[in-house]
C-alpha cells in the first residue's frame, strides 16, 4: 500500500500550519508536517472534479482569527449547520483498495435556543461520513432525526431526558407526569449519539444506552429511516451502548435494575428478535454496575460488574450529581463473570480489583499445551478506578482548558480470569502507561481478531499537559510499545482500523480518524496501520465537533 516515509515528508511543510509528530518510544522523535502553501513538500495533492451529485452549499467561514486556549475549541462547539456534503481535496494518497464509507457518530449539537447542555454525552447526534473510492473522498454530515431532536427543534426546549439533562417542568403536575413517564420509559431519550454499527444483513443502526435509541440510517444519504424495533418481548429500558456485531449475530447485555443482574442476549443477522443466552446475577451492590461495553472470546461472553452502579435516586433528580445516573460503591466490590455462549452457563465468576472503564478493547482464551482453556484475558481502557473522569467530560471543563494537566491517568488494563476455581482475578497494566502518555480511550482493533489472541490495538492517548486525549496511538501489546501521532492543539476522534482485503498481517490496513483543530478547522486523516505514518489527509470546509464511535461499510 502507499505510504509517506519520514524522509519524504521532511522535505515539505506549509509555514502556516499544522505540525504533526509521530513518536515511537523505541526510537527518536521526528517532526512531520503538511502545507497548504506554495512550496512542494513531497505530498501528492489530488485534483478533484466536481462530484456528480448535489452538493449542499456551505456558508463561507468567517475571517480566521487567532484562537487562544481559553476560547471554545471547535471539538466542543455545536456543529455549524444541520447538514452538508461535498468532495474534499486529498493531500497525500489514499490506497486504491480502500473502497467504502466510514461512518462516525457522536454528540454534535449541545444547545437548544439559548440553553446550553452540561455534558459531552448530552449532545444531539451528528452523523459524519467519509465515502472513499478510487482515491477520492466525499464527506458529509447530518443530524440524526430522533424524536428527541425533532421535539427540541419544534418546541425550542429540551423534551426528553438526556445523559445529564432533564426537561424543566412547567408546574408540579407536569413534574409528576414526567416522573411517571420516566418509569414507563416514555421520557427517556432516543438520541442515538454514541455508536453506529453495520448489521450482518447490511442495515446500519445508530445506538445509545436506551433501547428506544436504536435508529436505522441510510449510510449513503445519512437519512434517518426510522426506529429499529425489537420484535421480542424481553422489555427493559437500557442496554449496552456497544453490542458485539459480526456477520452472523448481534450480542448485547440488558441490565436488570429491578432484580440486579444482566441478561445476555443474541439476535441473528436479518432478525429483530433477541433471544436469551443466559443471565448473570450481580454479586454486590444495590444495582447492576454500568455496562457501557463488554468483550467476548470465541466461546465466551465476559460480563463486567463495576462498582460504578446505576442509581435510581440519581435518575429521579432534576439536577445531576457528579456521577450523574450512577453511584460509586467501592464496598460492593467489582467482578467479572464468564458465560458460555452455547449453553448460557456461568463458567467463572470472580472478584477483581476495582476498575473504571467505558470501553473494553478485546478478549481471548488462554490455552495450555493440550489446547484446553485455562483462563480468559480481557483488555480495557481503564481509568485507575477513578470516577472523576465522568465529571471531567462536562462541557465547561472541556472548554476551559488553560494549559494545566488535568486529564486523569488511564492505562490498558489487562484482566486475567483463571478457570481453576480461583476466588480472585488479576488486573494489571498491559504495557507501561507512559508509552501512551497515561491517557487511554476510544479503541479499535482488526475485526478479524475479535475474541482471538491479538497483538495490536489503536486508541487515543495523551501528550501532556492536556484535559482530554489528544493523540492517536498504536499499541503493540506483545512488544509493550506504543507509537503516537500528535498535532498541537488538535483533538482526534477514535482511530478506526480498516484491514486491507486479503491481508495476512494483523496491522496491514489503514487507520481513519476525524480531527478537530484549535483554530476552528478540521480534517480527516489516514495513517498506515503498520508504520503508523500519515499517508493522507483532507480538510473539511469547517471544523466538526468531536465524535465518538464509527464503523466501516465496505463497497460491495
Amino acid at each position: 500500500m502507499a505510504s509517506l516515509t519520514f524522509s519524504s515528508i521532511s522535505r515539505s511543510l506549509p509555514q502556516s500550519a499544522m505540525t504533526a509528530r509521530v513518536s515511537d518510544k523505541s526510537s527518536s522523535r521526528k517532526d512531520i508536517g503538511f502545507s497548504l502553501g506554495k512550496r512542494d513538500f513531497g505530498l501528492t495533492v489530488t485534483n478533484v472534479a466536481t462530484p456528480q451529485r448535489p452538493v449542499i452549499a456551505v456558508p463561507l467561514p468567517p475571517e480566521k482569527e487567532k484562537y487562544s486556549l481559553e476560547r471554545n475549541h471547535v471539538a466542543w462547539t455545536s456543529v455549524r449547520q444541520e447538514r452538508w456534503e461535498g468532495e474534499l481535496v486529498v493531500q497525500g494518497e489514499i490506497p486504491l483498495w480502500l473502497k467504502g464509507t466510514y461512518l462516525r457518530n457522536g454528540p454534535g449539537m449541545w444547545h437548544i435556543g439559548d440553553y446550553n447542555f452540561r455534558h459531552l454525552f448530552d449532545g444531539y447526534a451528528t452523523l459524519v461520513k467519509l465515502h472513499i473510492e478510487n482515491g477520492r473522498l466525499i464527506a458529509g454530515h447530518r443530524q440524526i432525526e430522533s424524536e428527541a431532536y425533532k421535539a427540541a427543534k419544534a418546541n425550542k426546549k429540551l423534551c426528553y431526558r438526556e445523559f445529564s439533562e432533564v426537561p424543566k417542568p412547567d408546574n408540579f403536575l407536569s413534574y409528576v407526569g414526567e416522573l411517571a413517564s420516566l418509569f414507563s420509559g416514555a421520557s427517556l431519550t432516543d438520541n442515538a449519539n454514541t455508536g453506529v454499527v453495520k448489521l450482518g444483513d447490511g442495515r446500519v443502526v445508530c445506538l445509545t444506552e436506551t433501547q428506544k435509541g436504536s435508529i436505522i440510517i441510510d449510510p449513503d444519504t445519512l437519512d434517518t429511516i426510522g426506529r429499529f424495533e425489537y420484535s421480542d418481548t424481553l422489555g427493559g429500558l437500557i442496554h449496552s451502548a456497544h453490542p458485539i456485531v459480526t456477520e452472523s449475530e448481534f450480542l448485547t447485555l440488558l441490565p436488570d435494575l429491578v432484580s440486579p443482574g444482566y441478561w445476555v442476549v443474541r439476535m441473528e443477522a436479518g432478525s429483530n428478535e433477541r433471544k436469551v443466552i443466559g443471565r448473570v446475577n450481580c454479586r454486590g451492590g444495590p444495582a447492576p454496575g454500568w455496562v457501557h461495553s463488554f468483550p467476548v472470546t470465541e466461546h465466551y461472553v465476559v460480563v463486567p460488574e463495576m462498582s460504578l452502579r446505576y442509581c435510581g435516586q440519581n435518575l429521579l433528580r432534576a439536577e445531576p450529581t457528579p456521577l450523574y445516573k450512577f453511584e460509586w460503591h467501592p464496598d460492593s466490590k467489582a467482578f467479572l463473570h464468564v458465560m458460555c455462549k452455547a449453553s448460557g452457563k456461568i463458567v467463572a465468576s470472580m472478584e477483581v480489583p476495582l476498575y473504571i472503564t467505558f470501553h473494553f478493547i478485546n478478549a481471548y482464551e488462554e490455552k495450555d499445551e493440550d489446547g484446553r482453556v485455562i483462563a480468559i484475558i480481557a483488555d480495557c481502557c481503564e481509568h485507575n478506578a477513578d470516577t472523576t473522569i465522568l465529571d471531567k467530560l462536562r462541557l465547561n471543563n472541556l472548554r476551559s482548558f488553560n494549559g494545566q494537566d488535568v486529564l486523569p491517568d488511564a492505562r490498558v488494563g489487562r484482566f486475567r480470569i483463571p478457570f481453576d476455581g480461583s476466588e480472585f482475578g488479576e488486573l494489571e497494566a498491559a504495557l507501561d502507561p507512559d508509552e501512551h502518555g497515561r491517557g487511554m480511550d476510544m479503541c479499535s482493533i482488526n475485526p478479524a481478531y475479535l475474541g482471538k489472541m491479538y497483538r495490536y490495538a489503536y486508541a487515543c492517548g495523551a501528550k501532556r499537559p492536556c484535559n482530554f486525549p489528544n493523540t492517536l496511538t498504536k499499541l503493540d501489546l506483545v512488544g509493550k510499545k506504543a507509537k503516537n501521532w500528535y498535532e498541537e492543539g488538535a483533538v482526534p476522534s477514535e482511530p478506526f482500523f480498516v484491514a486491507r482485503p486479503g491481508a495476512t498481517e494483523e496491522d496491514d490496513g489503514v487507520v481513519i480518524s476525524i480531527v478537530s483543530e484549535r483554530n476552528g478547522e478540521g480534517f480527516a486523516v489516514l495513517l498506515d496501520g503498520s508504520t503508523f505514518e500519515e499517508i493522507a489527509r483532507a480538510k473539511f470546509p469547517y471544523g466538526l465537533p468531536y465524535g465518538l464511535h464509527g464503523c466501516w461499510v465496505p463497497k460491495n
